[in-house]
């Protein structure tokens, strides 16, 4: 079975699913902004939003490299 999807459906590029985005809603309500933030290291606007699990997985390796890092 094909799944038809919008052209305004983001798809994630980190593993090409597709996925809601709240971000050209009005008012902005998307649910990445119940998520932690990232490192704004990890942050690449040109690549674009990520799904949920993706994101979940961006925030948890983001956490192990800071604790790898220890204190400044």
């Amino acid at each position: 079975m094909n799944s038809v999807r919008s052209q305004d459906t983001p798809l994630c590029p980190r593993c090409g699913s597709a996925f809601d985005c709240g971000r050209h809603a009005q008012p902005f309500e998307c649910w990445c902004q119940a998520m932690p933030v990232l490192p704004s290291g990890k942050l690449d606007a040109a690549r674009g939003c990520l799904c949920p699990e993706c994101l979940v997985a961006e925030i948890a390796q983001a956490a192990q490299e800071a604790g790898r890092a220890g204190p400044a």
